[in-house]
């Protein structure tokens, strides 16, 4: 009796220690901020913001080959900016197309542009989250160490869409932020975008979104 107590114990401890050395090994580290869009629309400025939360686990070198370099898990929802009979502005989670020569001016960066966002918002260097273990801890500190609001250059945008018709997901449409009165008219234009490291609690659905983009959980692009 008293032997299988003790080995009882000593499996206690082993799976203990066991996953003790697992939460040490495998790790999460959870980085939250607001995004928040200015837009002129004509002589008017409209705003809309929304707290995300980007998740970016890290492996020991080798253990998992190119995990480093694929998506985060995302919770929150995509800003938007409503401009009226105009139409919803969605800055979404799904990564951006570019030119050539947007693409050179880019932060570089290997992970996703939402994942990207942060490091390019505060100009620190990504590169040990998407390389080596050794490294990657000491880039998310770095990162995590920063305040304030920085403005986003747009070449390092996810992607902006909106939908000509809110009520048929079939006419969304992608937007450039170079070029809203393409999209929305004269007189539309991006003014900035703006990141900021915060405490805040994630923003709920807006809103303003329609139904059927409230209750597609697929759509992850916008949003858990």
């Amino acid at each position: 009796m008293k032997n299988s107590t003790r080995n009882v114990a000593i499996l206690i401890v082993v799976v203990a220690a066991g996953y003790g050395c697992f939460s040490v090994i495998f790790r999460s580290v959870p980085v939250r901020f607001r995004l928040t869009m200015e837009v002129m629309d004509g002589d008017q400025i409209r705003t809309g913001s929304s707290v995300i939360e980007v998740e970016y686990p890290i492996y020991p070198d080798g253990l998992f080959p190119g995990q480093n370099t694929g998506d985060r898990q995302v919770t929150g929802y995509a800003a938007t900016v409503d401009l009226g009979q105009k139409g919803l502005l969605f800055l979404t989670f799904h990564d951006g197309t570019r030119s050539e020569a947007q693409e050179r001016k880019r932060f570089r960066c290997l992970l996703t542009d939402i994942a990207c966002l942060p490091f390019a918002a505060y100009g620190t260097p990504s590169r040990g989250v998407d390389s080596l273990f050794r490294n990657q801890k000491a880039a998310l500190d770095e990162l995590l160490r920063q305040n304030g609001p920085r403005e986003i250059a747009f070449e390092n945008l996810p992607e902006l869409v909106r939908f000509l018709n809110i009520s048929d997901k079939a006419t969304e449409r992608i937007v450039s932020p170079f070029d809203l009165s393409a999209s929305f008219g004269p007189g539309v234009q991006l003014n900035r975008v703006a990141l900021e490291l915060t405490t805040a609690p994630i923003t709920p659905e807006p809103k303003t979104w329609p139904g059927w983009l409230k209750s597609n959980k697929q759509y992850a692009e916008f949003g858990e």
